[in-house]
């Protein structure tokens, strides 16, 4: 299980992420509302070292090993339709929200968030609007992008393949006499039992949990 962040102070973790910001991002202010911490200004989208183009955002940002930060695109520029990643309210869809949360705590920092999955979202966009296309596969929405985003995270394809790697993850123990998910017809002690156990070393049980529970209703946030 993954160490969890310690506690602290909204006040006192806004002063942190605001000095995290520092010169990279001077635009950007922190402040609290209540116990949530808010990041608000304008992204600078850089892209083969010019700054193509700027996005007004607010980020709702959280530290927690079970939630991730929410980004809204607040300059109403970008439709609210999934062809552009974005629901209503402007809530951008950045990345199935298991990927950011298997990253280290040294991975999901502010400003790896911001100089990754915020950057290539802003520039995909940016690049869609000028007629052209990104250097990366689009991935797809809904059922479809969370069994794609799965798949890669288990080694595997397929669906009931990726649903049984799922379930099994989220079991306190995998048993080798359950047949192996892979659909060889074997027990999984006899196929995919070490590929298993080790995926149990990197996907904590919540995650696995998370995975299936969104399969089921894509729409959780």
């Amino acid at each position: 299980m993954k160490a969890r962040a310690p506690k602290i102070a909204p006040e006192a973790r806004a002063k942190e992420l605001q000095n995290d910001l520092g010169l990279k991002y001077p635009d950007f202010t922190v402040c609290c509302t209540g116990a949530k911490i808010y990041i608000r200004g304008a992204f600078p989208v850089l892209h083969e070292g010019t700054v193509l183009d700027r996005y007004q955002i607010e980020i709702e940002w959280s530290d927690s090993d079970t939630e991730v930060p929410l980004l809204r695109e607040t300059g109403g520029r970008i439709p609210w339709i999934a062809d552009r990643h974005m629901s209503r309210g402007g809530m951008a869809c950045l990345f199935v929200p298991e990927e950011w949360l298997l990253r280290s705590r040294e991975e999901k920092t502010v400003i790896h968030y911001l100089d990754g999955p915020v950057r290539n979202y802003f520039l995909w966009q940016s690049l869609y609007d000028r007629g052209e296309s990104p250097p990366w596969k689009d991935r797809a929405h809904f059922a479809p992008g969370l069994l794609e985003a799965y798949g890669e995270m288990v080694g595997m394809e397929g669906e009931s393949t990726v649903r049984c790697c799922l379930e099994y993850l989220s079991k306190e123990q995998i048993k080798g006499h359950w047949p192996c998910p892979c659909g060889s017809g074997k027990r999984t002690r006899d196929c995919h039992l070490t590929h298993m156990r080790e995926l149990q070393s990197k996907i904590p049980r919540y995650i696995a949990l998370s995975a299936l529970a969104r399969l089921t209703n894509p729409t959780i946030k």
